[in-house]
């Protein structure tokens, strides 16, 4: 579970600028079809298109990944009573690939965490019946 409400989530993991603190540079390179850009490391770059995208819920998007098969990342936000839960499920990755990828994922998710706020939430906040 994160430390900050549903909403923030959906912008730290939809907004390029908010992407851009903790998955890499990102840019949305083709804003009319959901076209995008990350930029993961020196000369590491991904591209990829948002196939599907039910706000503030979940958005799916294909990743390019050369000279193997594109993977399909499908990203889930959960509101909880006290923060919110995300769940990322990357499937179609080349076995030649797990690694780096739980690898990429694990440290990408902890800068994450970092950049949700720090002080609890208030009473209720993230919850369903609260809004």
């Amino acid at each position: 579970m994160l430390n900050c409400d549903a909403d923030r989530l959906w912008d730290l993991i939809t907004k390029p600028d908010l992407l851009s603190g903790w998955l890499g540079l990102t840019v949305l390179s083709d804003t009319e079809y959901g076209g995008f850009l990350v930029t993961t490391g020196a000369h590491t770059q991904q591209t990829g298109i948002v196939t599907a995208c039910e706000p503030p819920h979940y958005f799916q998007a294909t990743f390019n990944d050369p000279p193997h098969s594109p993977t399909t990342v499908l990203v889930d936000v959960v509101p909880a009573r006290h923060g919110a839960h995300l769940i990322l499920t990357q499937a179609g990755i080349h076995q030649s690939r797990l690694n780096h990828y739980a690898h990429f994922w694990e440290q990408s998710l902890e800068r994450l965490a970092d950049a949700t706020p720090r002080a609890p939430l208030a009473p209720g906040a993230g919850s369903p019946a609260s809004t």
